[in-house]
């Protein structure tokens, strides 16, 4: 697994020399450096006066782009680039780093014999700190996987996160100072939003391809991808070559997504359109055990083998660098639980169609819907958690619908999303495919964040934003969708033909620990076998949470050495 990071020494000369990765490359910019195979992350570094400043991740940022924000007020936080980094600038009392808007690139730290290490890696920091799993922030995770979370903390037990928008100003000595340099911008007319959205997913898909020649991307017919593989169409010349890859069931060679990918790919010459066959070696609970140890559960866990077959697929045909729509719908729509926020601007008819809009898609009454909002709640209950981990829980507190309007509503959607995204990445790498999600990158959520609530898409119109600023490349058909295919019967079929498999999984990670009753669990999975309307999004994470724990112990941890021998080595 790749990853980045850094050092501030505790700078006292009785002090032992600071820890660094075994086998890390050195990058000219303070202590830092970087591990792991394949290209990695593009560095920039350059030095300003006393300043030494480094941008690392996908990004196009060149020296005298970086050079320039330097000789700025670099501490307000850095320039809105294209691309998805992390910023570090090396300076007389120590080291900055900036964390993204949205915790798609996570960074993470801890503190060592008076020194703070940071990474782009929680597991790698928890090998450092020979700690295990910091069960209240899973239970947290199993209690409500799509709330939001411990904005501090990570998966792990004395290693903590960067809150997203934040920066970590690192001073010798082990001080360490965590302020919030990011904010969302303030929303503007939809004339000026328009084209600035889509400039943004512009530049957003001109840094992949300057990251890899060979691209590729998901095609499935909807409007997230097909913008995103269309916008690389119109870029892909001569030696930098596209790939689209569409999955469907190998029992069917038409209808539905398969259709509308097709209509996209007609006639365009910059695009190889591949169909991926999905058989019954990959339904979902297929092939768990081949789960490779990440940071933090990851959401591809419970349908790897689809995935593990797509990326073989990818990296055969020559492509290391594969772009995904994630986060285009927690970006672009506007969820159930905020349709209540038009009314807080005196939109009072529109939040009533809205929520009646909602309910009826969600097959509810819209007093239910509206009752849930306002607990801001799951209408399923999670039995199968213990009192043990319901209580571990509880110290987190929690946040209904009534703190979210008042707060940055969106972001907290996203930076779940960003997060989890990121596992995803890493579960990617570990198949030797880079994964990336331009729609969770700075300039482009800023771009979307601009419009107004009453632009957003709704059940009444599906992300008009991206349809609007798409209009000279998506085709018509593709602008008119306002659904994608389900998965829900994949994932009863699935579970009924795993059921044995997944049923001996209970008794092990997350029962040893106490924070599930396997057999309240096991009685719930069995009526989703038989297909009974099931709380996937509750249940899966626990699934995803027993598999994650059992690789994460089995495999060793990331080595750390002494950084004086690191060098003279």
């Amino acid at each position: 697994m790749g990853w980045f990071g850094g050092v501030v020494t505790a700078a006292v000369s009785s002090a032992p020399r600071p820890m660094a990765p075994t086998w890390s490359e050195v990058i000219p910019c303070g202590e830092l450096w970087r591990v792991g195979p394949g290209a990695g992350p593009t560095v920039t570094v350059t030095r300003s006066g006393p300043l030494m400043g480094a941008v690392l991740g996908s990004h196009t940022v060149s020296a005298d782009d970086l050079r320039g924000w330097l000789r700025g007020a670099w501490r307000t936080g850095p320039s809105s680039w294209a691309g998805m980094y992390a910023v570090v600038v090396a300076h007389r009392g120590g080291a900055t780093v900036f964390a993204d808007p949205v915790h798609a690139l996570p960074l993470y730290f801890c503190e060592v014999e008076g020194s703070v290490v940071w990474a782009s890696s929680s597991r790698a920091l928890a090998g450092l700190t020979d700690t295990g799993v910091d069960l209240a922030w899973l239970s947290g995770l199993l209690m409500d996987p799509a709330g939001p979370h411990f904005a501090e903390r990570s998966a792990f037990q004395q290693v903590h996160a960067v809150p997203p928008g934040h920066s970590l100003d690192m001073r010798y000595g082990g001080r360490t100072v965590v302020d919030r340099w990011w904010s969302p911008p303030r929303t503007r007319p939809r004339a000026e939003t328009v084209p600035r959205f889509g400039r943004a997913l512009e530049g957003a898909v001109e840094v992949r391809f300057a990251q890899a020649e060979r691209l590729s991307c998901d095609l499935s017919g909807g409007l997230d991808s097909t913008s995103l593989c269309l916008l690389a169409e119109q870029r892909a010349t001569g030696s930098r070559r596209l790939t689209a890859w569409t999955v469907h069931p190998a029992s069917r060679d038409h209808g539905g997504d398969l259709d509308h990918a097709r209509e996209a790919a007609r006639g365009r010459l910059g695009m190889r359109h591949e169909l991926l066959a999905l058989g019954e070696t990959e339904l979902p609970y297929s092939g768990l055990e081949q789960i490779p140890p990440t940071d933090e559960p990851a959401p591809s866990t419970v349908t790897c083998a689809r995935h593990i077959l797509a990326y073989e697929r990818i990296r055969t045909a020559g492509n290391t660098l594969h772009m995904t729509g994630d986060g285009g719908d927690a970006l672009l729509m506007q969820s159930p639980e905020l349709a209540l926020r038009p009314a807080v601007r005196g939109r009072v008819i529109r939040t009533l169609r809205d929520l009646h809009g909602w309910a009826k898609l969600d097959r509810r009454s819209p007093a239910g819907l509206l009752r849930q909002s306002a607990r801001g709640g799951n209408r399923f209950s999670c039995r199968w958690l213990t009192p043990k981990a319901q209580a571990m829980t509880a110290l987190g507190g929690g946040r209904g619908v009534l703190d979210l309007l008042r707060s940055d509503a969106e972001l907290l959607t996203l930076r779940g999303i960003g997060r989890t995204a990121h596992a995803d990445a890493q579960f990617a790498e570990a198949f030797g495919v880079r994964l990336e999600a331009p729609f969770l990158d700075r300039s482009v959520v800023e771009a979307a964040l601009a419009f107004r609530v009453t632009d957003r898409g709704s059940p009444w119109s599906y992300k008009p934003q991206l349809a609007e600023a798409m209009r000279d490349v998506l085709p018509e058909a593709i602008t008119r969708r306002r659904t994608k295919g389900g998965t829900d019967a994949d994932h009863h079929l699935g579970l009924r033909a795993h059921l044995p498999e997944v049923s001996v999984l209970l008794d092990g990670w997350l029962a040893g620990h106490g924070l599930i009753d396997p057999q309240e669990l096991r009685r719930e999975l069995h009526m989703a076998a038989l297909g009974r309307d099931s709380p996937w999004g509750l249940l899966e994470p626990v699934i995803s949470a027993e598999v994650w724990g059992r690789a994460v112990e089995a495999s060793p941890p990331a080595a750390w050495t002494r950084s004086r021998a690191r060098k003279e080595a």
